[in-house]
C-alpha cells in the first residue's frame, strides 16, 4: 500500500521517515518529494508498504504525530491522480487547431527556436502544434509547429 506523508519538518530525510515506519513494517520503498532547482524537501513523501494492514496500522499511528520543531504530520493512503482528459498531444503531428496563437486572416508570423526570427506574413491561422524536434515554426496555417529537422 503506498502512503502519502505531509507536513514534514524541512530538514527529514528518507532516513528519518524510514525511522517512523519501520516499527510498523516492511518497507518497500520511500520517495521524498524535492524542489528540482534547490534540492530540497518540499515537505511531502510517499511511503510503500509491503504489507497493507501494517501500513493501515501506521496510518492510524503517525495520522497528527508531532515531530520535529512542532510539526504535526498528515498521514494517509495515497491516491491515484486520475489521468487528464483531452488537451496536449506531444505526438500529434498533422493537426494544427482554430482558434489560439491567430493573427487574423493569413498574417502570421513565422519564429524559429533556433535564434532567427521569420517574419514569413504569408501563412497564418491558429492551434498549437507540436510535434517531435526542437524548432518552432508559425505558418502553414497550423499556429505553432515544430518543424522535422533543427535547420530550418
Amino acid at each position: 500500500m503506498k502512503i502519502f506523508v505531509a507536513k514534514l519538518p524541512p530538514d527529514y530525510d528518507e532516513t528519518d521517515i524510514a525511522t517512523l515506519f519501520i516499527t510498523y513494517g516492511d518497507i518497500l520503498t520511500i520517495n521524498l518529494v524535492t524542489d528540482r532547482e534547490t534540492g530540497r524537501s518540499k515537505g511531502y513523501a510517499f511511503v510503500e508498504m509491503v504489507n497493507d494492514e501494517e501500513a493501515l496500522n501506521a496510518i492510524s499511528h503517525l495520522d497528527q504525530k508531532t515531530v520535529g520543531h512542532n510539526k504535526q504530520l498528515a498521514v494517509s493512503q495515497a491516491t491515484e491522480r486520475p489521468k487528464p482528459a483531452g488537451g496536449f498531444n506531444r505526438n500529434n503531428r498533422g493537426t494544427g487547431g482554430g482558434g489560439g496563437y491567430n493573427r487574423g486572416g493569413g498574417s502570421g508570423y513565422g519564429n524559429n527556436r533556433n535564434g532567427n526570427y521569420n517574419k514569413d506574413r504569408n501563412s497564418g491561422g491558429g492551434g498549437y502544434n507540436r510535434g517531435n524536434n526542437s524548432n518552432y515554426n508559425r505558418g502553414e496555417g497550423g499556429g505553432f509547429k515544430r518543424n522535422d529537422n533543427s535547420n530550418e
